[in-house]
Formats: structure tokens, sequence, C-alpha cells
């Protein structure tokens, strides 16, 4: 999270996270990549008054990177894992990634495995499976986060992706609101707004970026079915580096 797909506790939860080092033989294309630098961002939110921690962390190790999001509440908790690598044109090749869910103790797992060679992408829950032909610029509900978050800091518009999510393709749209001054308990941030764009669903979302952490999420709040829930950052580390007083942690 990372950004809210699903009408459920679990949606808020993985909606809050948006949807947060050694090149070794990576292309110049990651080495200058902000939205590749590790880091760990830790959250506060809140759900129907309940407290939930979230964590969202970006590791590298050799040429794969691997985004892990988790939420930890009273009832449950949710993980989702992602890995992808970096190819010599620049993009985004997703290796795997794996939901797994325990609310109330009621568990859920999902996993979305590439074949290469076949060009597919297999999704396997315990109730389905599916298949979906592989195009280029297909993500997942991970990476595609990872890749707004490149075409933030690179100006790139529309904000448009097309994600594999439970399954099946679909297209995810956000648009730019402008940019507005955000207090948080780091400090205070000059962010950009941006709004997940939806056709025939009540949801609104709204997103806050930090140009001074690669763009990196600060801030989310989503409507939902009267409902308000909001996330903010609490702590965290860009680059082993300590996120403090806000733009002026450098």
């Amino acid at each position: 999270m990372l950004y809210p797909t699903r009408r459920s506790l679990s949606s808020t939860l993985m909606g809050c996270l948006m949807l947060v080092s050694s090149l070794f033989t990576l292309s110049s294309h990651a080495a200058t990549d902000g939205a590749l630098t590790p880091y760990k961002l830790s959250y506060a939110a809140t759900f129907n008054g309940m407290d939930i921690n979230a964590v969202r962390e970006l590791t590298k190790e050799g040429e794969r990177y691997q985004l892990v999001t988790s939420a930890k509440g009273m009832l449950g908790s949710i993980t989702e894992e992602g890995t992808f690598k970096i190819d010599a044109a620049g993009a985004i090749v997703d290796d795997g990634y794996e939901y797994e869910r325990n609310i109330i103790g009621v568990k859920k797992a999902e996993e979305l495995s590439y074949d290469r060679n076949t060009g597919v992408a297999n999704f396997e829950s315990k109730k389905k499976k599916r298949q979906v032909k592989l195009q280029d610029s297909y993500l997942n509900q991970l990476s595609f986060q990872v890749q707004l978050q490149r075409d933030l800091i690179n100006g790139v518009t529309p904000l448009r992706y097309q994600v594999i999510a439970r399954g099946r393709l679909k297209e995810y749209n956000f648009e730019l609101l402008g940019k507005e001054t955000l207090d948080t308990p780091l400090g205070q941030f000059e962010t950009v707004k941006v709004r997940r764009v939806r056709e025939d669903d009540d949801r609104e979302t709204i997103m806050w970026f930090a140009p001074s952490l690669n763009y990196l999420l600060v801030q989310l709040w989503q409507r939902e079915d009267g409902d308000d829930h909001k996330l903010i950052i609490k702590s965290g580390s860009v680059n082993n580096q300590p996120i403090v007083n806000g733009d002026n942690h450098s």
C-alpha cells in the first residue's frame, strides 16, 4: 500500500498502505531512480475508532527488489509481499505477489506467480484459479504503486495503470489535485495531492506524497460507506537515514 481496492476492513488496511543501495548489475535507470531507494515507513491509522499500525518497506538484494506492506489491529492482520526486477529499459518486471489476511480468525491467502516462458500470470486462492496473458505494461497490486511513485517523480501523465488484481485485469486511474503543506508527527511536508479516480463507486481516496522523500506516501484519507478513514506517517527511514524534521530531514 497499498491503495484502496476492496470493500472491507482488509481493503481499508491495505488501502492505507499505499497503497514507502547496492547497484550490482542493474541498469542506469535503477541507479538514478528515487522510487527504488530502500526505505521503511511506519503509519498510524484508524478504522471505525480502532487503532491500526501499518508498515511499508522496500528492500533490495542483488537485482531483486522486495516490497512488503503489513497492517495490524486488534481484530487481525494483513500482509502483502511483491518482488520485482528492473529490465535494461528501466521497466518493472514482476517476479511474484502474495497476500495473506487473518481477520477475527478467518484466514485468506492469494498468490500471483509469473511464467515468463509461456507469458502468463497465474492467480490462485482457495476458491479461484485464473490466468492472465501478460503484456509488458501489466503490473500487480504492489508494483503499480512503485510505478505511480516513479511517474510522480518524473512528471509523467496520465497516471493510468493496467493492474492484475485477484486474477483479473483492471485499469487504475489517478489525477493530480495540486500541492498542500501537511503537518505530520515527523514535521511539516510540502506535498502533492493525488486522487484515485473511480467510476460507479462511492469510495473516495486522496493521497499526499512528499517530493522531499522521493514522493513517498505521507498521508491517505478515504471515505467509504459514509465512514472516514485516515492514515498518516509516524516514523521512517530512507536509505537507512531516519526521517526527522519534515522536509528538512536531510
